[in-house]
């Protein structure tokens, strides 16, 4: 399982807050560290992630990604909103189908649509 640390700005000499987190993704899964820009989209577009397609916001925010390179979305980012996300794992007996969004992806999207924790929370829940 993953392990992600916050100090919060009142705790650090700087007064900024930090985020750090770690992947225990497959030993040789590359992970991509990319900078997508802000975007706008025409009204009825979609944006493919790894398994489905869903409609696309209007706008997406400047993000950092963390990515392993065969999926859309990200074990961990920010944006330019200063709205950091990390996913954790949870280990279960169950399978995984294959479908719909996978956590990854809800973190990508978080990031991409929101301008606060409290939006890509309301995000992720839709």
């Amino acid at each position: 399982m993953c392990d992600t640390i916050v100090t919060l700005g009142s705790a650090t000499e700087g007064g900024i807050t930090l985020f750090g987190k770690n992947s225990d993704r497959e030993p040789d899964e590359t992970q991509n560290i990319k900078i997508i820009p802000a975007e706008k989209y025409s009204a009825g577009a979609e944006v493919k992630c790894t398994y489905i397609t869903i409609p696309q916001a209007d706008q997406t925010a400047r993000v950092f990604l963390c990515q392993p390179f065969w999926m859309f979305g990200a074990e961990m980012g920010a944006n330019e909103y200063g709205v950091a996300i990390g996913n954790e794992a949870i280990f279960t007996k169950e399978k995984p189908a294959q479908t719909g969004l996978t956590g990854m992806d809800l973190v990508r999207l978080g990031l991409e649509r929101s301008r606060s924790a409290r939006e890509a929370l309301d995000t992720i829940i839709k």
